[in-house]
């Protein structure tokens, strides 16, 4: 252990936040985006058109459900891309539209 060579890692995870050479949070936000994409997915079927939940109900699963996942070490996202983030906000943007019915 002691005098060990230490391999050098081009992103790291920690606490759930990967950490990339330069700080740019990359792979983060792309975790984060197929995180929530895949909740979304899994939540389709209650967001529907022929869902008889209200919209107060579907707002609290977005509340629940892919806001938890997508704002965890949020203020990482302070030193994020603009081009990055805009991707996260496509996913809320989808999911709105869904359990609003708009088109």
């Amino acid at each position: 252990m002691l005098n060990a060579r230490i391999p050098w890692q081009r992103s790291y995870k920690y606490l759930g936040v990967t950490l990339d050479k330069n700080l740019h949070f990359r792979e983060h936000i792309a975790r984060v985006r197929k995180n929530a994409l895949f909740y979304t997915a899994r939540l389709g079927a209650m967001l529907g058109r022929k869902s008889k939940l209200s919209r107060r109900n579907k707002r609290t699963l977005y509340k629940m459900c892919i806001r938890t996942v997508m704002t965890y070490a949020s203020p990482v996202f302070a030193h994020a891309a603009t081009k990055e983030l805009y991707w996260l906000q496509v996913i809320q943007n989808k999911f709105c539209k869904a359990a609003t019915d708009a088109h």
